[in-house]
Protein backbone atom coordinates (compact mmCIF):
# COMPACT_ATOMS: atom_id res chain seq x y z
CA UNK A 1 0.00 0.00 0.00
CA UNK A 2 2.84 2.36 0.82
CA UNK A 3 4.60 1.62 -2.48
CA UNK A 4 1.38 2.40 -4.39
CA UNK A 5 1.10 5.87 -2.80
CA UNK A 6 4.75 6.57 -3.59
CA UNK A 7 4.23 5.59 -7.24
CA UNK A 8 1.11 7.78 -7.55
CA UNK A 9 2.94 10.77 -6.03
CA UNK A 10 5.83 10.29 -8.46
CA UNK A 11 3.48 10.08 -11.42
CA UNK A 12 1.62 13.24 -10.32
CA UNK A 13 4.86 15.14 -9.87
CA UNK A 14 6.04 14.02 -13.28
CA UNK A 15 2.78 15.16 -14.88
CA UNK A 16 2.98 18.61 -13.22
CA UNK A 17 6.58 19.09 -14.31
CA UNK A 18 5.72 18.01 -17.84
CA UNK A 19 2.82 20.49 -18.05
CA UNK A 20 4.97 23.30 -16.62
CA UNK A 21 7.75 22.58 -19.08
CA UNK A 22 5.30 22.56 -21.96
CA UNK A 23 3.86 25.91 -20.81
CA UNK A 24 7.31 27.48 -20.59
CA UNK A 25 8.22 26.21 -24.06
CA UNK A 26 4.93 27.55 -25.47
CA UNK A 27 5.50 30.95 -23.92
CA UNK A 28 9.03 31.09 -25.31
CA UNK A 29 7.73 30.20 -28.78
CA UNK A 30 4.99 32.85 -28.60
CA UNK A 31 7.50 35.51 -27.54
CA UNK A 32 9.75 34.56 -30.44
CA UNK A 33 6.85 34.97 -32.86
CA UNK A 34 5.86 38.33 -31.36
CA UNK A 35 9.40 39.71 -31.51
CA UNK A 36 9.77 38.61 -35.12
CA UNK A 37 6.58 40.35 -36.25
CA UNK A 38 6.58 43.58 -34.24
CA UNK A 39 8.69 46.72 -34.78
CA UNK A 40 10.92 46.42 -31.73
CA UNK A 41 11.93 50.06 -31.87
CA UNK A 42 8.37 51.23 -31.23
CA UNK A 43 7.32 48.46 -28.83
CA UNK A 44 10.35 47.97 -26.63
CA UNK A 45 12.06 51.36 -26.79
CA UNK A 46 15.63 52.26 -27.45
CA UNK A 47 16.95 50.50 -24.34
CA UNK A 48 16.47 47.05 -25.90
CA UNK A 49 17.82 47.86 -29.39
CA UNK A 50 20.70 45.96 -30.91
CA UNK A 51 22.59 49.27 -31.31
CA UNK A 52 23.45 52.04 -28.87
CA UNK A 53 21.14 55.03 -29.52
CA UNK A 54 22.67 58.48 -30.06
CA UNK A 55 21.42 61.58 -28.25
CA UNK A 56 22.87 64.44 -30.31
CA UNK A 57 25.20 65.01 -33.26
CA UNK A 58 26.66 68.11 -31.62
CA UNK A 59 29.89 66.39 -30.43
CA UNK A 60 30.57 65.24 -33.99
CA UNK A 61 30.28 68.63 -35.70
CA UNK A 62 33.23 71.03 -35.93
CA UNK A 63 32.66 73.88 -33.49
CA UNK A 64 34.32 76.63 -35.54
CA UNK A 65 32.72 77.91 -38.73
CA UNK A 66 34.60 77.78 -42.01
CA UNK A 67 32.75 80.49 -43.94
CA UNK A 68 31.40 83.90 -43.03
CA UNK A 69 29.89 87.03 -44.51
CA UNK A 70 33.14 87.93 -46.25
CA UNK A 71 33.12 84.70 -48.31
CA UNK A 72 31.41 84.37 -51.67
CA UNK A 73 28.16 82.44 -51.67
CA UNK A 74 29.25 80.10 -54.47
CA UNK A 75 31.65 78.45 -52.00
CA UNK A 76 28.95 77.17 -49.65
CA UNK A 77 25.38 77.95 -50.76
CA UNK A 78 24.95 74.45 -52.22
CA UNK A 79 25.31 73.00 -48.72
CA UNK A 80 21.99 74.57 -47.68
CA UNK A 81 19.72 72.50 -49.94
CA UNK A 82 18.58 69.76 -47.49
CA UNK A 83 18.04 72.16 -44.58
CA UNK A 84 16.12 74.53 -46.88
CA UNK A 85 13.47 71.83 -47.30
CA UNK A 86 13.05 71.73 -43.51
CA UNK A 87 13.04 75.52 -43.27
CA UNK A 88 10.33 75.89 -45.91
CA UNK A 89 8.19 73.20 -44.27
CA UNK A 90 8.55 74.76 -40.82
CA UNK A 91 7.67 78.21 -42.15
CA UNK A 92 4.48 76.92 -43.77
CA UNK A 93 3.53 74.82 -40.73
CA UNK A 94 3.96 77.78 -38.37
CA UNK A 95 1.88 80.02 -40.63
CA UNK A 96 -0.87 77.42 -40.88
CA UNK A 97 -0.89 76.96 -37.10
CA UNK A 98 -0.77 80.77 -36.54
CA UNK A 99 2.40 80.40 -34.48
CA UNK A 100 4.76 82.42 -36.67
CA UNK A 101 4.68 85.43 -34.35
CA UNK A 102 5.55 83.23 -31.37
CA UNK A 103 8.92 82.28 -32.85
CA UNK A 104 12.22 84.03 -33.38
CA UNK A 105 12.49 84.42 -37.15
CA UNK A 106 15.45 85.63 -39.21
CA UNK A 107 14.86 84.76 -42.87
CA UNK A 108 16.04 87.89 -44.67
CA UNK A 109 19.71 88.10 -43.76
CA UNK A 110 21.37 86.78 -46.91
CA UNK A 111 22.94 83.38 -46.21
CA UNK A 112 21.94 83.29 -42.53
CA UNK A 113 18.39 82.12 -41.76
CA UNK A 114 16.97 80.93 -38.47
CA UNK A 115 13.61 79.92 -36.99
CA UNK A 116 13.19 78.81 -33.38
CA UNK A 117 10.91 78.85 -30.38
CA UNK A 118 12.96 79.15 -27.18
CA UNK A 119 14.60 75.73 -26.64
CA UNK A 120 11.71 73.77 -28.17
CA UNK A 121 13.07 73.51 -31.70
CA UNK A 122 15.27 75.42 -34.13
CA UNK A 123 16.28 75.37 -37.78
CA UNK A 124 19.46 77.23 -38.74
CA UNK A 125 21.24 77.85 -42.03
CA UNK A 126 24.41 79.91 -41.86
CA UNK A 127 27.10 80.18 -44.54
CA UNK A 128 27.29 76.47 -45.36
CA UNK A 129 26.48 75.22 -41.86
CA UNK A 130 23.05 73.68 -41.23
CA UNK A 131 21.48 72.56 -37.98
CA UNK A 132 18.12 71.23 -36.79
CA UNK A 133 17.42 70.78 -33.08
CA UNK A 134 14.47 69.39 -31.17
CA UNK A 135 14.65 70.18 -27.49
CA UNK A 136 18.23 69.67 -26.31
CA UNK A 137 19.00 67.25 -29.16
CA UNK A 138 20.69 68.28 -32.36
CA UNK A 139 19.18 65.75 -34.75
CA UNK A 140 20.65 67.02 -38.01
CA UNK A 141 23.73 68.96 -39.04
CA UNK A 142 25.87 69.61 -42.08
CA UNK A 143 29.56 70.13 -41.28
CA UNK A 144 30.90 72.55 -43.88
CA UNK A 145 34.51 71.64 -43.01
CA UNK A 146 34.21 67.96 -43.95
CA UNK A 147 31.04 68.24 -46.08
CA UNK A 148 29.46 65.52 -43.96
CA UNK A 149 25.81 64.99 -43.01
CA UNK A 150 25.05 63.85 -39.46
CA UNK A 151 21.49 62.70 -38.78
CA UNK A 152 19.81 60.96 -35.85
CA UNK A 153 16.51 59.42 -36.91
CA UNK A 154 13.40 58.93 -34.79
CA UNK A 155 14.71 55.56 -33.52
CA UNK A 156 17.94 57.08 -32.23
CA UNK A 157 20.11 55.58 -34.94
CA UNK A 158 23.00 57.77 -36.08
CA UNK A 159 23.50 58.16 -39.81
CA UNK A 160 26.73 59.62 -41.19
CA UNK A 161 27.13 60.18 -44.92
CA UNK A 162 28.95 62.39 -47.36
CA UNK A 163 26.99 65.47 -48.35
CA UNK A 164 24.68 65.33 -51.34
CA UNK A 165 21.79 67.62 -52.17
CA UNK A 166 19.29 64.79 -52.57
CA UNK A 167 19.50 63.59 -48.96
CA UNK A 168 16.11 62.38 -47.70
CA UNK A 169 14.85 64.82 -45.08
CA UNK A 170 11.50 63.11 -44.45
CA UNK A 171 12.49 61.87 -41.00
CA UNK A 172 13.87 65.27 -39.93
CA UNK A 173 10.72 67.03 -41.13
CA UNK A 174 8.57 64.50 -39.25
CA UNK A 175 10.44 65.08 -35.97
CA UNK A 176 10.20 68.88 -36.26
CA UNK A 177 6.53 68.63 -37.26
CA UNK A 178 5.82 66.67 -34.08
CA UNK A 179 7.51 69.43 -32.05
CA UNK A 180 5.35 72.07 -33.78
CA UNK A 181 2.20 70.07 -33.00
CA UNK A 182 3.19 69.98 -29.32
CA UNK A 183 3.80 73.73 -29.43
CA UNK A 184 0.39 74.32 -31.01
CA UNK A 185 -1.29 72.37 -28.19
CA UNK A 186 0.58 74.12 -25.38
CA UNK A 187 1.14 77.66 -26.63
CA UNK A 188 -1.02 80.38 -25.13
CA UNK A 189 -0.68 83.71 -26.93
CA UNK A 190 0.03 86.65 -24.64
CA UNK A 191 -2.76 89.09 -23.98
CA UNK A 192 -1.79 92.48 -25.34
CA UNK A 193 -3.33 95.27 -23.34
CA UNK A 194 -3.81 98.47 -25.23
CA UNK A 195 -2.49 101.45 -23.39
CA UNK A 196 -4.78 104.42 -23.70
CA UNK A 197 -2.80 107.42 -24.75
CA UNK A 198 -3.59 110.51 -22.79
CA UNK A 199 -4.15 113.68 -24.81
CA UNK A 200 -1.19 116.02 -25.05
CA UNK A 201 -1.75 119.57 -23.83
CA UNK A 202 0.76 121.67 -25.70
CA UNK A 203 1.82 124.91 -24.06
CA UNK A 204 4.27 127.52 -25.25
CA UNK A 205 7.81 126.98 -23.96
CA UNK A 206 9.75 129.71 -25.76
CA UNK A 207 9.67 131.95 -28.80
CA UNK A 208 12.77 131.73 -30.97
CA UNK A 209 11.53 134.00 -33.75
CA UNK A 210 8.45 136.08 -33.04
CA UNK A 211 5.43 135.65 -35.27
CA UNK A 212 3.62 138.88 -36.17
CA UNK A 213 -0.09 138.82 -35.48
CA UNK A 214 -2.48 139.29 -38.39
CA UNK A 215 -6.11 139.34 -37.36
CA UNK A 216 -9.04 137.94 -39.30
CA UNK A 217 -10.39 139.77 -42.34
CA UNK A 218 -12.55 142.72 -41.33
CA UNK A 219 -15.74 143.43 -43.20
CA UNK A 220 -16.96 141.50 -46.21
CA UNK A 221 -14.67 139.09 -48.01
CA UNK A 222 -14.77 137.40 -51.39
CA UNK A 223 -13.20 134.23 -52.73
CA UNK A 224 -10.92 134.66 -55.75
CA UNK A 225 -8.72 132.41 -57.84
CA UNK A 226 -5.23 133.93 -57.92
CA UNK A 227 -2.39 132.89 -60.19
CA UNK A 228 0.96 133.29 -58.49
CA UNK A 229 3.57 135.24 -60.46
CA UNK A 230 6.28 136.05 -57.92
CA UNK A 231 6.86 137.02 -54.30
CA UNK A 232 8.42 140.07 -52.74
CA UNK A 233 12.02 139.95 -51.58
CA UNK A 234 11.16 140.78 -47.99
CA UNK A 235 10.34 137.73 -45.84
CA UNK A 236 8.98 137.12 -42.38
CA UNK A 237 10.18 134.01 -40.48
CA UNK A 238 8.92 132.69 -37.15
CA UNK A 239 9.82 129.77 -34.88
CA UNK A 240 8.34 128.68 -31.56
CA UNK A 241 8.87 125.70 -29.25
CA UNK A 242 5.99 123.93 -27.53
CA UNK A 243 6.09 121.50 -24.59
CA UNK A 244 3.72 118.97 -23.09
CA UNK A 245 2.03 120.44 -20.03
CA UNK A 246 2.15 117.09 -18.20
CA UNK A 247 5.61 116.10 -19.48
CA UNK A 248 7.87 119.12 -20.03
CA UNK A 249 10.63 116.95 -21.48
CA UNK A 250 8.42 116.26 -24.50
CA UNK A 251 8.70 119.19 -26.89
CA UNK A 252 8.07 120.07 -30.52
CA UNK A 253 9.21 122.95 -32.70
CA UNK A 254 6.86 124.75 -35.06
CA UNK A 255 8.15 127.16 -37.65
CA UNK A 256 7.05 128.88 -40.80
CA UNK A 257 7.15 132.08 -42.76
CA UNK A 258 5.78 134.16 -45.58
CA UNK A 259 6.60 136.99 -47.95
CA UNK A 260 5.17 140.41 -47.27
CA UNK A 261 3.39 140.55 -50.65
CA UNK A 262 2.66 138.43 -53.74
CA UNK A 263 2.32 139.47 -57.33
CA UNK A 264 -0.78 137.66 -58.59
CA UNK A 265 -3.07 137.61 -61.59
CA UNK A 266 -6.84 137.61 -60.94
CA UNK A 267 -9.29 137.63 -63.86
CA UNK A 268 -6.51 138.82 -66.14
CA UNK A 269 -5.55 141.72 -63.87
CA UNK A 270 -2.10 141.79 -62.24
CA UNK A 271 -1.79 143.24 -58.75
CA UNK A 272 0.29 143.04 -55.59
CA UNK A 273 -1.51 141.19 -52.79
CA UNK A 274 -0.27 141.99 -49.23
CA UNK A 275 0.02 139.00 -46.94
CA UNK A 276 -1.22 141.01 -43.96
CA UNK A 277 -4.79 141.20 -45.35
CA UNK A 278 -5.19 137.42 -45.87
CA UNK A 279 -6.74 136.83 -42.46
CA UNK A 280 -4.13 135.33 -40.17
CA UNK A 281 -2.32 132.91 -42.52
CA UNK A 282 0.89 131.84 -40.78
CA UNK A 283 2.56 130.46 -43.89
CA UNK A 284 2.90 131.31 -47.54
CA UNK A 285 -0.41 130.47 -49.29
CA UNK A 286 1.28 129.53 -52.55
CA UNK A 287 3.14 126.23 -52.72
CA UNK A 288 4.59 124.12 -55.49
CA UNK A 289 1.25 122.32 -55.79
CA UNK A 290 -1.03 125.34 -56.13
CA UNK A 291 1.15 127.98 -57.80
CA UNK A 292 -0.87 127.82 -61.01
CA UNK A 293 -4.22 128.48 -59.33
CA UNK A 294 -4.93 129.09 -55.66
CA UNK A 295 -8.30 130.06 -54.19
CA UNK A 296 -8.01 132.72 -51.49
CA UNK A 297 -10.34 134.74 -49.30
CA UNK A 298 -9.52 138.44 -49.59
CA UNK A 299 -11.27 141.64 -48.41
CA UNK A 300 -13.92 142.94 -50.78
CA UNK A 301 -12.50 146.46 -50.66
CA UNK A 302 -9.15 145.21 -51.98
CA UNK A 303 -10.85 143.49 -54.92
CA UNK A 304 -12.80 146.64 -55.78
CA UNK A 305 -9.71 148.82 -55.58
CA UNK A 306 -7.20 146.61 -57.38
CA UNK A 307 -9.20 144.26 -59.60
CA UNK A 308 -12.66 145.57 -60.41
CA UNK A 309 -11.57 149.12 -61.29
CA UNK A 310 -8.89 147.79 -63.66
CA UNK A 311 -11.01 145.01 -65.14
CA UNK A 312 -11.57 145.34 -68.92
CA UNK A 313 -14.55 143.46 -70.36
CA UNK A 314 -13.81 141.33 -73.42
CA UNK A 315 -16.72 142.96 -75.38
Amino acid sequence: MKNLKTDLSFVATLIVLTVALAYVLQCAYDMTVILSTLDTTDFLGASMLAFKPSFSVSPLVTKSRKFGESNKGRLFCGLHTPAYRVLNHVTKALLDAKLFDACVVMISRGYHKHISHKSHFSVTISHGYSSVTVGARQIFAVDEHTRTIYHIDATGRLRVTDYHQGYDMTDVIAQVSEAIEVLADCYVPPVVERVKEEPIWWTLKRVMLDRPYHGPIKGRKVSVVAKFLRASKKEVRWCVEWMDKNNPSKTRIEKGGWHTAYKVEIDGVVAWLPHSILGGLHNMPFTQRNQNACRLDVPEWWVRKNITEHFVAPF
